[in-house]
């Protein structure tokens, strides 16, 4: 018997990919597939005449054995396999988002476009059908998703290709945000009737024969979303962190042993991160900053398991916010505005905080229970390829994953609340998909948080455009309001929404240049390290003008990469800096340097 023989079933993965748009004619990149930053792809993140490159998904295929053991990686050199994918926009034909529907505060919400009854709301659907592929570097026109429209307008929602291995590429689509109705202004953060978008998500199959034998397939799916503005940045909390919370006693246990590189660096390293995305995260964790845990005397401190610094971990976990959400406290870590964020503030989850589960090994960390494995001198993979067989799937997943917001679900950069309940999945990072022979409930003229419990309720099952139709439409109105300091006379900068994915300041490339000129005295140096330019700043006018101009000019404002230090000790080896320059370059670098107000407002619906 071959080592083939052996493989009785087979899986796709990532078991989630994710895409996201972009304006660039046909430029694009493959998405992370490894859990850490990467280098930046050739070129950057846009093309040579300035528009934003589309993050492409890439899907592979693994074969496991009646153990379920890695075998190989099957690919056109060892398997046929053709793929199939089928991705659809639902947003304009779904519920309006006004707060979660799944925690206390949530409220009955009424359909978008309510206007549209019965069969007319079919054309609010834009649905392609499936798209199949099959071979090594195919593409073309045919393997487009074009044919979906909303009411009469042809809607492209990406197209499919594959690598010189067969492997699937999946592109979403180019940004357009658009109505076909006059004067229809967008003037809310999340719906706006009349109004699409071409994100989109759907599941992702193939059928797979090794010597001419059908194999099984675990599918898989794909979600088109925003782009990342901070591709090197990881949230405080991410899309992983959530759903490893959610599998808790379900398809996954808390670990034995706290592992103080994989569970606590994270953890303080992610709150350091945001100092070059928020200007109030960059005062508190940033370089040199009072909570600055990867400066070497300190960080030497919190990775050790000695009981003479257990006080200095206690202090630490003692700031952090309860999960349970027993008391509203807007100094508690992290300072991120929470799924019912409202002005003013009405209960605890204003603010977000921590899963249980990461807060449970915090509590351990604490208590000294944990493994001080920090390696300074452990280099990652740099490619997938690097990484063990056995451990390639499960990267993959959590890549994938990683690079995305954990919240706050107000409603979210990529996915929301809705992926932090176990009847969504199937298996553990894999969305149930919907039976094409049991239609979906028809939910009525609004939806209540208690339908949304129901077992046949929307998240008993999936299908084309199920996951993005609770997001924003179009998404730019809501990334062009999720900003921080709303309550300027607290803070200007904290609390903040999404920094990771949608900055609110930045270094920009000016001041890094200044930083970088070592012929400059040292203070004038220091001065321009720590200045900070909001990203938003090219946005003019009013918040219905800024909303509506995002929607243009979105690929415009400025992506945050990562460049090189000068080489100073006052300075770190490594900076985040934004380039190229966002939109409204010209302006004085204090125009519009607080608009964190002018952002988010709920519309409130009747609990009835």
């Amino acid at each position: 018997m071959t080592t083939m023989d052996t493989i009785v079933r087979v899986a796709i993965h990532p078991s989630i990919g994710i895409a996201r748009v972009g304006d660039s004619s046909d430029a694009f990149f493959i998405g992370p597939e490894l859990p850490y930053p990467t280098p930046a792809p050739e070129g950057g993140y846009k093309d040579t005449s300035g528009f934003l490159k589309r993050q492409a998904a890439r899907f592979r295929i693994f074969g496991y054995d009646s153990r379920n053991r890695v075998v190989e990686e099957l690919t056109c050199d060892n398997a046929e396999i053709e793929w199939t994918v089928h991705v659809a926009n639902k947003k304009a034909a779904w519920y309006c988002f006004n707060v979660a529907l799944d925690i206390p505060e949530g409220v009955p919400v009424p359909r978008r476009n309510a206007n549209f009854t019965g069969a007319g709301r079919n054309q609010l659907i834009i649905d392609p059908g499936p798209r199949p592929i099959s071979g090594r570097n195919e593409q073309g026109d045919r393997y487009w998703f074009d044919t979906g429209r909303f009411l009469e307008q042809n809607v492209y929602l990406g197209e499919l290709r594959t690598d010189a291995q067969g492997r699937l590429i999946f592109l979403g689509g180019r940004g357009v945000s658009a109505t076909p109705f006059p004067n229809n202004t967008a003037i809310d953060f999340a719906n706006n009737d009349g109004w699409y978008d071409d994100t989109s998500d759907g599941p992702v199959t193939a059928t797979i024969k090794l010597n001419g034998k059908s194999i099984p397939v675990d599918p898989a799916w794909a979600v088109v979303a925003p782009p990342n503005y901070a591709p090197d940045i990881i949230s405080i909390q991410t899309m992983y962190d959530v759903m490893v919370d959610t599998y808790q006693n379900w398809w996954l246990n808390p670990p034995e042993k706290v592992s103080f590189r994989e569970h606590i660096y994270p953890i303080l390293s992610q709150f350091c991160q945001a100092q070059w995305v928020n200007y109030g995260f960059h005062i508190q964790f940033g370089w040199g900053a009072p909570y600055d845990f990867l400066r070497s005397s300190y960080f030497e401190k919190l990775s050790n398991a000695k009981a003479e610094y257990k006080e200095i971990r206690r202090q630490l976990f003692n700031i952090f916010r309860d999960p349970d959400y027993k008391m509203i406290d807007v100094h508690a870590w992290p300072q991120v505005y929470g799924d019912n964020m409202n002005v003013p503030a009405t209960d605890a989850r204003q603010f977000l905080a921590l899963t249980k589960t990461q807060h449970e090994l915090l509590k351990r960390w604490v208590e000294g229970h944990f493994i001080p494995d920090w390696n300074p001198n452990w280099i990652p993979p740099r490619t997938i390829d690097d990484v063990p067989l056995q451990e390639r799937p499960h990267v993959l997943d959590k890549a994938a994953l990683h690079f995305c917001m954990g919240g706050p679900f107000h409603p979210g950069c990529e996915m929301t609340w809705p992926m932090r309940h176990p009847s969504l999945y199937c298996a553990r990072f894999r969305i149930r998909p919907r039976a094409p022979n049991n239609p979906e409930t028809d939910y009525g003229h609004q939806l209540t948080p208690a339908a949304v419990n129901q077992s046949d309720g929307p998240l008993a099952a999936s299908g084309p455009g199920d996951i993005t139709r609770w997001m924003a439409v179009p998404w730019q109105t809501d990334t062009a309001s999720c900003r921080a300091g709303y309550e300027p006379e607290y803070d200007p900068y904290l609390p903040t929404f999404w920094p990771a994915r949608v900055p609110n300041h930045v270094l920009a490339q000016k001041d890094y240049e200044t930083v970088m000129n070592r012929n400059l005295p040292l203070p004038e140096r220091m001065l321009a390290f720590a200045t900070r330019s909001a990203w938003y700043r090219g946005l003019e006018g009013a918040y219905v003008d800024q909303i509506n101009q995002m929607i243009v000019d979105f690929s415009k404002l400025g992506v945050v990469e990562q460049r090189p230090g000068p080489g100073d000790p006052e300075f770190p080896d490594a900076m985040l800096v934004e380039s190229p320059p966002g939109i409204g370059l010209t302006a004085p670098r204090e125009k519009n340097n607080v608009i964190g107000h002018v952002g988010k407002r709920r519309r409130h619906y009747d609990r009835g």
